[in-house]
């Protein structure tokens, strides 16, 4: 762990509105935060050079309270099909690369979004069957994938699992989704090293952004590699992990009981784009209203599994009845334990459609809520696939932010990357810049949600997400100050440099 010190700067330390010009790190925490000639002496006494910032602002390193990290270094080898108008042009992305890519790889296709083709639909298996080589498509929410009648045989999925997909005739669509799904995912041909190099990858792209912790969703099935790679690799990866599961393992698995945390990222509900995410009202442009991938006793039953043994638990929950079910499940357990009050650690992802109600409920058990403002500001709005999907006024009443902070929830900001971009910087200006600005918050709450209240939302606020005497030296350098700047242009600001732990970890021109 390091030293540094820097002067002539803006230093914020997310602690009740101060402000300073100086901060010094010593042997990995902060020593000292005050102005230029207090920390310069303080420097020269420690033997430590001084950074001069030239008025940069400095502020404690970003969290992101919601990544996958193999999802998104795989990603960022793949083919992006995001921005394809239809089906003809995702074919001719596959052809591109089945001209040019070595010939054992699998075509590895991403971020496709069905509501942004033409056809309002992705391409079926037999369309797919024009590549003469494996195709595997992730769909843009990681909810199904795309395959073709190459790809399916070498998975060796069983016809009649659960979410294999059949038209009307019983012929298999290509889509695969619900268990499927991840048994797709987690026969995909790739090595374990393969698997660790990817999230190391994203481990050092995040640097980039200003993120020193990431809380990592991973490991979709027993037998995927990435929460056990992690958890090997932990002390030198490249930013600090608060590892989450996405599947339900045994209370007593070891893993688990290393992290302190039993649940994740698990999807009780599924999502918009693919009309899973679970509602009590049906979808404006389908049949049905989505649905929980688990019963009530299951999932209560797991909950309670954790909670006897103090450990952490989350659910992936979207839509209202998600919401609901989870917290109904979070009271039921609570009350049949209320020796655990005050040591249980309950946690949601997403939390995408709550009402007043469950927003109370959640605040009044002290549920801590991981959420992702990019999704409504790249996704919402009247012409939006939420909008199509829910209709007016229940796309309009999606992520409200500002209910969910005047109820006084904790809310630590994420990602869900590779579903939207690893940055903060984009959260934060999402976060502020809301289609609806009833849903929007303030750029100093918008910056806590990826500082103070993204530490407090994996339970590390004692010695992260600010910068005080003690706590530990991550520190972000920007150009220009989020909280001062045109809230437009928060998401352009250049990110200067990354202290983790008092090292220098990313220079970008301070």
């Amino acid at each position: 762990m390091g030293n540094i010190a820097f002067v002539h700067g803006n230093v914020i330390p997310m602690d009740v509105r101060k402000r300073y010009t100086a901060v010094l790190a010593l042997d990995g925490k902060i020593a000292a935060v005050g102005n230029d000639q207090e920390i310069k002496e303080a420097a020269k006494k420690a033997g430590i050079p001084v950074k001069d910032l030239k008025g940069a602002t400095v502020l404690p390193g970003f969290h992101d309270c919601h990544a996958h990290l193999s999802l998104t270094g795989f990603d960022a080898q793949g083919i992006n099909m995001y921005d394809a108008k239809d089906i003809p042009e995702v074919i001719e992305r596959l052809k591109e690369a089945d001209a040019s890519w070595d010939q054992d790889r699998w075509l590895y296709g991403m971020r496709i979004d069905e509501g942004l083709l033409a056809e309002k639909r992705p391409p079926t298996m037999e369309e797919l069957d024009v590549i003469g080589r494996p195709v595997f498509i992730s769909d843009r929410g990681g909810h199904y994938v795309l395959v073709n009648r190459l790809a399916y045989d070498a998975l060796g999925i069983d016809d009649d699992l659960e979410g294999v997909r059949k038209d009307e005739s019983g012929r298999l669509t290509g889509r695969l989704q619900d268990k499927a799904n991840k048994e797709a995912r987690n026969r995909f041909p790739r090595t374990r090293q393969e698997f660790y190099e990817a999230m190391k990858w994203t481990g050092e792209e995040a640097l980039r952004k200003g993120i020193t912790t990431i809380h990592a969703q991973e490991g979709f099935t027993k037998d995927d590699p990435a929460v056990e790679l992690l958890l090997e690799h932990e002390e030198d990866f490249p930013v600090d992990l608060v590892i989450y599961w996405c599947y339900m393992p045994e209370a007593d698995d070891p893993l688990a009981k290393k992290m302190g945390i039993l649940g994740g990222d698990i999807l009780l509900d599924g999502s918009i784009g693919s009309r899973t995410a679970a509602f009590f009202d049906p979808y404006c442009d389908g049949d049905g209203c989505g649905y929980l991938n688990y019963t009530y006793e299951e999932a209560r039953d797991f909950v309670e599994s954790g909670i006897v043994r103090d450990l952490a638990m989350s659910f992936h929950v979207i839509g209202q009845k998600g919401i609901s079910t989870a917290l109904d499940i979070y009271e039921e357990v609570m009350g049949k334990h209320p020796e655990k009050k005050d040591t249980a650690r309950l946690r949601l992802e997403h939390f995408g459609w709550p009402d007043q109600r469950d927003i109370d409920r959640a605040a009044q058990m002290g549920v801590r809520i991981s959420t992702q403002p990019p999704f409504t500001y790249l996704r919402g709005g009247p012409e939006s696939i939420y909008r199509s999907r829910l209709g007016e006024d229940r796309e309009k009443a999606g992520y409200p932010l500002r209910l969910m902070l005047d109820a006084g929830l904790c809310v630590g900001g994420g990602s869900d990357s590779d579903i939207t971009p690893l940055d903060a910087l984009l959260g934060i200006h999402a976060a502020v810049n809301q289609p609806y600005p009833e849903n929007s918050v303030t750029p100093y709450e918008a910056v806590r949600m990826y500082t103070s209240e993204g530490a407090r939302c994996g339970w590390e606020d004692d010695y992260k997400g600010k910068l005080k005497p003690g706590m530990q030296a991550d520190m972000v350098i920007l150009e220009e100050d989020p909280l001062t700047v045109n809230p437009q242009t928060i998401k352009d600001i250049k990110v200067l440099g990354t202290v983790r732990k008092g090292d220098l970890v990313y220079e970008n021109g301070i």
